[in-house]
């Protein structure tokens, strides 16, 4: 886990609202279907052409509210058309969290992680809520920025 401060970033991508709740049921989910259908319209023109984001906005509170994500690629890597909607990455304060291995379980694996590492107790940092993404660079590994209070 690290400490980094980014600037924000124009994205473009396909969206759901949802929530944990509706994700934890496999006849409910809209995270995977959502991945799919992007993978499915837009995986010649991304292939070779990472990192692509899965970016969570639109908190309506905090991890069990509903909330958008977006999946997603920078602006301008792919052909732009009528499903992509544009969408700013939000710059700030972010801790970064890594993982290798077998996709989806090592990032539902890391998000669990991530949770337990924000209900401790002793946890040093706050979340914003505002937005998080995680990172594909390489298609067995993730990184999961989660967007934190940095108190002065």
């Amino acid at each position: 886990m690290k400490t980094i401060n980014l600037a924000p970033k124009s994205l473009v991508g396909m969206s759901v609202r949802t929530n944990n709740g509706v994700e934890s049921e496999a006849a409910t989910q809209q995270i995977a279907p959502l991945w799919q259908a992007f993978m499915g319209q837009y995986g010649e023109q991304i292939f070779g052409k990472l990192p692509v984001y899965g970016v969570y906005y639109d908190y309506a509170s905090d991890m069990d509210g509903d909330y958008s994500l977006m999946t997603a690629v920078e602006a301008g890597t792919i052909e732009p058309d009528d499903k992509l909607t544009p969408l700013t990455l939000e710059g700030g304060n972010y801790l970064c969290f890594s993982a290798t291995g077998e996709m989806p379980q090592a990032v539902i694996s890391l998000w669990q992680q991530i949770w337990a590492y924000f209900q401790r107790p002793d946890c040093p940092y706050r979340r914003q809520y505002l937005t998080d993404f995680e990172c594909y660079v390489q298609p067995d590994s993730v990184d999961i920025y989660i967007g934190v209070h940095v108190e002065v």
